[in-house]
């Protein structure tokens, strides 16, 4: 009786109400098994599940009037505190407000910077630990709250660029907020690809009781090259930081690494990593494969020992539809410092709508 009088309800509904709205999303779900040389677990979580709306309005000489928003949400029924992807509030992933037109795009919100809209090729995993895909590569794919973002028109095929400032909108509180600027620049054709991206992270007001290396600003250079067509893909990354000690997206796990004597608070760190991914698509099944590493991390540039990373993750995707997939990888995340590896297993089922 209930699904009758929904049904009723929503036939009832105007169609215009409806009209210029597209609903999409993607849910995510798997099993791991970690073992960090200490404790081993296994886990069903959620890998990223996400639900949007998305829209636009014809304004009228050929400008439009654009939105979207959308949510990350965890399928598994857990609220992730240490992944706001998956937090459960709402708009948390890329949503805006903005315009279009033959002069380009023009977004407010809660935007995807260019690395995670258009950038991020090498990471070509479903996961959630570290040791199954490339998100400490990855990190700065993200979006920027409070931020706008204007992409130029495609005037040249293939041709893409953007540039896009997020603020810190109550300057000097004393907290780790920076004002970001980003600049993103993409060219392919025939199936080779080539982006760049430059992010540039105004100086840190450290949170009382924080300590910090240092204030001073991040300065951060990515760049991919790579072929994507006739069922191969090959992508090769390099990037390299320069700045503060937040740079460094796997500090966590250094443990052990030994600071040489003589170096300064207002010495700046300096990171760089490489990423290659292989993978080749036959019938339903895709292959693949990727490795990274990272060099010791520099400090007022002297290497500090063993505090660089090495891993590489090997796997397979079987599609059972053009909408649903399942995978299975291993993954093996050596942090020197640490002594131990991350080794990780996963099985994994992607649906997309």
């Amino acid at each position: 009786m209930k699904k009758s009088l929904i049904a009723l309800l929503v036939a009832t509904l105007p169609a215009a109400a409806f009209a210029d709205v597209t609903i999409y999303g993607t849910l995510k779900a798997g099993v791991e098994y970690n073992d960090n040389g200490t404790t081993k677990k296994t886990n069903i979580d959620d890998l990223g599940s996400r639900i949007g709306f998305k829209g636009a309005e014809d304004l009228g000489s050929g400008l439009k009037a654009i939105w979207q928003v959308e949510t990350g949400f965890a399928v598994d029924g857990n609220k992730d505190q240490y992944s706001p992807s998956n937090s459960g509030t709402f708009a948390n992933r890329n949503s805006f407000l903005g315009l279009q037109s033959n002069l380009g795009t023009l977004r407010f919100g809660n935007v995807s910077n260019f690395l995670d809209s258009d950038m991020g090729t090498v990471d070509v995993w479903q996961y959630n630990s570290d040791a199954l895909g490339l998100s400490v590569f990855t990190r700065d794919g993200t979006r920027l709250k409070n931020s706008v973002r204007y992409d130029l028109p495609s005037v040249v095929p293939g041709l893409t660029a953007a540039l896009q400032y997020g603020t810190k909108e109550v300057k000097g509180l004393a907290n780790n907020d920076r004002e970001t600027t980003v600049l993103g620049l993409g060219y392919e054709n025939s199936g080779f690809f080539g982006k760049y991206a430059y992010i540039h992270e105004s100086k840190n007001v450290a949170k009382l009781n924080d300590y910090k290396l240092n204030d001073s600003a991040n300065d951060k250079h990515r760049l991919e090259v790579g072929y994507n067509a006739n069922n191969l893909f090959v992508g090769l990354a390099y990037q390299q930081q320069k700045g503060n000690e937040d740079i460094v997206g796997w500090e966590s796990y250094l443990t052990s690494v030994a600071i040489p004597v003589g170096i300064a608070a207002t010495d700046k760190v300096k990171t760089q990593e490489i990423a290659l991914t292989a993978a080749y698509t036959f019938g339903a099944i895709t292959p693949k494969f990727s490795y990274v590493k990272a060099k010791d991390v520099k400090v007022g540039g002297q290497s500090i020992g063993d505090s660089g990373y090495d891993q590489y993750v090997v796997g397979a995707d079987y599609a059972l539809s053009k909408r649903t997939t399942i995978g299975a990888q291993y993954g093996d995340l050596d942090f020197k410092g640490n002594n131990k590896d991350l080794k990780s297993f996963g099985l994994n089922m992607v649906h997309s709508f």
